[in-house]
């Protein structure tokens, strides 16, 4: 094809042009999309990481209800403190709207059967009632049966 025989095609499509540009757009757009959703994807897993890294360092007695030594109490105390600092950054994490509804409903339950342990029970309250003013989101949802969700507070 000669280079006139080139422009003479272009001209008889060129009204596909603006169709051509379209389709341009919403292929990028869908890109955008799952580049964005993937990045969030990987911000929740990083959370649940921490999760993970958390629990695994609570004595497996206080996790099944077995008497424990001052030490192992310790131990527990400490890092039930630490979820509930991490399960206050799931709340903020939601009501900022970084998080999916499904997986804010995935933590919330995580919640509720982690703090109906009976050394969680025991532990959260002594926090609780020792910083009197800390934590008031996590007493939120707990008051709430945790079945709510920050994002509409």
């Amino acid at each position: 094809m000669s280079h006139i025989e080139m422009i003479e095609f272009l001209k008889e499509f060129s009204f596909l042009a603006p169709y051509a540009a379209t389709f341009g757009v919403a292929v990028a757009m869908v890109q955008l999309w799952r580049t964005a959703t993937q990045a969030v994807t990987t911000f929740e897993d990083s959370t649940s990481k921490e999760y993970r890294e958390i629990t695994r360092r609570i004595p497996y007695k206080a996790l099944v209800g077995i008497e424990m030594t001052d030490a192992e109490k310790n131990v527990a105390l400490n890092e039930i403190y630490n979820y509930m600092d991490l399960c206050n950054e799931q709340i903020f994490l939601r009501k900022a709207k970084r998080v999916r509804k499904n997986t804010w409903n995935d933590w919330q339950e995580g919640m509720r059967l982690n703090f109906e342990l009976p050394f969680f029970q025991v532990a959260s309250n002594e926090i609780l009632n020792r910083l009197p003013t800390t934590f008031n989101e996590l007493r939120r949802v707990k008051e709430s049966g945790y079945r709510t969700d920050p994002r509409k507070w």
